[in-house]
């Protein structure tokens, strides 16, 4: 995938299926914004994924996080 320029927004950013969604877009080029449900997650993830990849505490149950997100 060529995704240079684009940025994607990832909930579940942090295990399984959208980890591993993060990674691709990631190796695809694209600078990436995920969510997690706690800090912890998030942070551990972002140190992780490093450059291109942006992690935010966000609950999906929570439509106000979601627009925070």
């Amino acid at each position: 995938m060529q995704l240079e320029g684009k940025v994607a927004v990832v909930t579940g950013g942090t295990r399984g299926i959208g980890r591993a969604i993060v990674e691709a877009l990631l190796t695809g080029g694209a600078e990436v914004v995920f969510g997690a449900r706690t800090a912890a997650d998030v942070e551990r993830s972002g140190r992780e994924l490093g450059e291109g990849a942006r992690g935010a505490v966000c609950d999906v149950r929570d439509p106000e996080a979601c627009r925070r997100l």
